[in-house]
C-alpha cells in the first residue's frame, strides 16, 4: 500500500455509481456494465470500493455522495466514478 511522507498508510477508496434506467425511458444499458467493470478493476488494484451503486434516485445519490464525502480523511486517495446521463447543474469557480 502507498504511504505518505510521514509513512502512514494511504487509504485507497472509491465510490462507483452506475445509472442506466431513467424515468423518461432514455436508458443506458452499458452504464451498469461499465460501473460493475470499473468497481472490479479498482478492487483488483486494492481500492476499498463502495459499490457499484446502481440506478440510484436523486435522493439516494445525494445521500451516497454525502456519506462518501464524510468518510474521507486527510491523505486519502479517493476516486469517484459515475456512469450515466450527466447534466451540468451548477458551475463552481476556483477564482
Amino acid at each position: 500500500m502507498a504511504t505518505s511522507e510521514n509513512r502512514s498508510p494511504i487509504r485507497k477508496i472509491a465510490l462507483v455509481i452506475g445509472n442506466g434506467q431513467y424515468a423518461d425511458g432514455n436508458n443506458l444499458p452499458n452504464a451498469i456494465h461499465d460501473a460493475k467493470d470499473v468497481a472490479k478493476a479498482l478492487q483488483d488494484i486494492d481500492f476499498d470500493v463502495d459499490g457499484p451503486k446502481l440506478n440510484l434516485t436523486y435522493e439516494q445519490m445525494e445521500m451516497t455522495l454525502t456519506k462518501f464525502r464524510h468518510c474521507l480523511k486527510n491523505h486519502d486517495l479517493a476516486l469517484f466514478y459515475f456512469s450515466g446521463h450527466g447534466t451540468q447543474w451548477e458551475v463552481c469557480s476556483s477564482k
